[in-house]
């Protein structure tokens, strides 16, 4: 159902920087569908408008603010898409706010926690099973990066006219045919003498110049390769450098998130969707989104410019780094955490833990919660991985001194767990022959996901303690050099050389330097079977079936073979029998070996699941569903799946 459009304007006072709110629609969710007990939800979608003042200390940190236009009383506008799905009868939801930091302008929330593909959430069964619903909590996205697509979440900020800057893209394509490569700012010059294109073999190598006369500008945002018709090599990564353009205010983003959160939290007037509705409000990140929650936690914005605090709690997935928003010429979709390519993007800097530690490269004193403990309003915080970030992020330093020496203690008010075995999203990320392995999609975080949400809220409503945290640490064994990873030899199977390294970098014009000093990244030790010893090991790698990592390689086909394959990981199934495994030299017991018969697996399946039910991992739903899985699983005598090494 679609309503008129309505135009709800906030009074002009020092702590509401909101100015207007712009209701496009209103109508049931998901059919008007019932969930549980708290009834059918409703769906908002719209935009708001804010102005921010330069000169207040709350917004000062916005790199470029005192550069932008300004309106007629001195302040700073900028326009952001939202959603919002609520309880149609707010009596009977929680009273608490699940605000999602959108990934790239979509939303992952419905996917992580109900289980279903939820960018635009239309269609009857887009509520997936519900979960969020169930549990009643109103559940809201707003934009926070510019340029994105009209069908996404973003937001329009100043830019600064006529500003101009050497700025540097990088391009790696996984496709064939790639004819063009898309510039992330428009180009002050067409002139090649004023731009330098490289191209390097892999991560480690030294940037080689590609002659002026195989390529060209095909215009102000793109570039091709000549002669004409070339396409871009799988695989290999390219290098521009260039003089840009008119660069946005994108740290505007950070204070647009925490003062629409804060809106919807505070404000009691009938423009608030969600007056009177909240007593507590969380927020999610994931991956980008996660980055994005910890660059607002380090610039201090969980505080509004009233004084109060924006978010209770905090669930922080996928990720260890922060993010490249708050800069002049920001590219908030790159990702440091990918090794083979965009290495030098991001926010890499130290510091990586919460907690406050001492950079040994320099010395500075820093943490992630700095800012927030000095003003005492730190959220409670659950932060989750996967293995991906082990090998990718550089997720070590989460929890180790900068060097790896030693494990640190974590704040009070952070949780930190490890799913063991698992890659950075249930849904392939990679085209099929890029990486050399299948994925791995049998270890799916999710259900420790709704448990540790569940714990969240408990922890924040009631100070109820969240399960203990589990990770690897060093001083168990369980994090390692990778050099010391001792992986099984799996016929056709080949280790990584190393993680992705936390490098130091020197910015300026021109590419970005390598500065003297790393920093120590460790990875997750393995048991024999190559499966991860430390964090939360669900059934499915506790009783495994084969061998899942969070990491790949890439296939030859892909172009750069042997490097890092994004953020996949891989999966090798156990051999079906003893005599299968004979044949193919797999050192791994088969499954034939290991148990004696379905019954046997489903017992140590539902032993493994009960024993993380009790220990607040796993919800009574998701241990069901635990169960159901094994008995659906083969133990036909028959060879196991052929596997594909590429």
């Amino acid at each position: 159902m679609r309503f008129v459009v309505a135009l709800l304007l906030v009074p002009s006072v020092a702590t509401a920087a909101l100015t207007g709110i712009e209701v496009e629609s209103r109508g049931p969710f998901a059919a008007g569908a019932a969930f549980g007990t708290v009834g059918p939800y409703e769906r908002i979608t719209g935009s708001f408008s804010g102005e921010l003042d330069p000169l207040a200390p709350a917004n000062a940190g916005i790199v470029d603010i005192e550069r932008a236009p300004r309106n007629a009383r001195g302040k700073v506008e900028y326009r952001a898409r939202f959603e919002i799905l609520k309880p149609l009868d707010a009596a009977k939801g929680n009273a608490t706010l699940l605000y999602e930091a959108v990934n790239r302008g979509y939303k992952l929330a419905l996917r992580i926690f109900n289980g279903k593909p939820d960018r635009h959430p239309r269609e009857a069964d887009d509520g997936g099973d519900g979960f969020l619903m169930r549990r009643g909590f109103a559940l809201a996205w707003s934009g926070w990066e510019p340029g994105l697509a009209p069908q996404r979440l973003g937001i329009e900020v100043p830019r600064l006219a006529g500003v101009e800057q050497v700025v540097w893209d990088e391009f790696l394509f996984n496709t064939p045919g790639r004819l063009q490569a898309r510039l992330s700012f428009r180009a002050a010059s067409l002139e090649k003498s004023r731009s330098a294109l490289y191209v390097l073999r892999d991560h480690r190598s030294e940037p080689s110049l590609v002659p002026p006369s195989q390529w060209e500008f095909v215009d102000e945002r793109s570039v091709r390769l000549l002669p004409a018709g070339s396409a871009f090599p799988v695989g290999v990564i390219h290098q521009l450098t260039y003089p840009a353009l008119d660069p946005p205010v994108a740290g505007i983003g950070l204070a647009a998130v925490r003062d629409f959160a804060s809106f919807l939290r505070h404000d009691p007037s009938a423009r608030n969707p969600l007056a009177g509705a909240v007593a507590k409000a969380l927020a999610h990140g994931n991956s980008q989104g996660g980055r994005f929650l910890r660059e607002f936690l380090y610039r201090g914005y969980n505080e509004d410019e009233a004084g109060r605090a924006v978010f209770d709690g905090m669930h922080i997935h996928l990720a260890a780094a922060r993010i490249f928003l708050n800069h002049r010429f920001a590219q908030p979709s790159r990702a440091f955490s990918v090794a083979h390519g965009f290495r030098g993007y991001g926010e890499v800097a130290f510091p990586f833990a919460y907690g406050v530690q001492r950079d040994p490269h320099g010395g500075k004193e820093d943490g992630i919660l700095a800012a927030c403990a000095r003003r005492g309003n730190c959220p409670k915080i659950v932060h989750t991985s996967t293995s991906s970030e082990y090998w990718q992020s550089g997720n070590s330093l989460v929890t180790t001194d900068p060097l790896g020496v030693h494990d640190e203690p974590l704040p009070p008010e952070v949780r930190v767990y490890h799913v063991a075995s698992s890659q950075h999203s249930n849904i392939p990320s990679m085209p099929d022959g890029v990486c050399a392995l299948p994925p791995n999609l049998s270890t799916d975080a999710r259900p420790a996901l709704r448990a540790l949400l569940v714990a969240l809220e408990r922890w924040v409503k009631r100070g109820a303690p969240p399960p203990p945290s589990a990770y690897p640490r060093i001083d168990a064994g369980t994090l390692v050099e990778a050099k010391r990873l001792r992986f099984p030899a799996i016929p056709g199977v080949r280790l990584p050389v190393e993680p992705n390294p936390k490098e130091r970098f020197e910015y300026g014009p021109g590419l970005p330097k390598a500065a003297r000093g790393r920093y120590a990244v460790l990875v997750p030790a393995v048991d024999e079977d190559g499966n991860e010893r430390g964090g939360i090991r669900l059934p499915e790698v506790a009783v495994p079936r084969g061998t899942a990592t969070g990491w790949a390689l890439r296939a030859a086909a892909g172009g750069s073979p042997g490097e890092l394959c994004y953020l996949e990981g891989s999966y090798v199934p156990f051999a079906r029998s003893s005599a299968e495994r004979a044949a193919s030299g797999d050192p791994r017991r088969s499954l034939q070996e290991r148990y004696r018969d379905p019954g046997e697996y489903l017992r140590r399946i539902r032993a493994a699941a009960s024993k993380l039910r009790d220990a607040g991992y796993l919800l009574d739903e998701d241990f069901a569903r635990a169960l159901a899985r094994a008995r659906a699983q083969s133990f036909s005598s028959k060879s196991s799946a052929t596997r594909t090494v590429r």
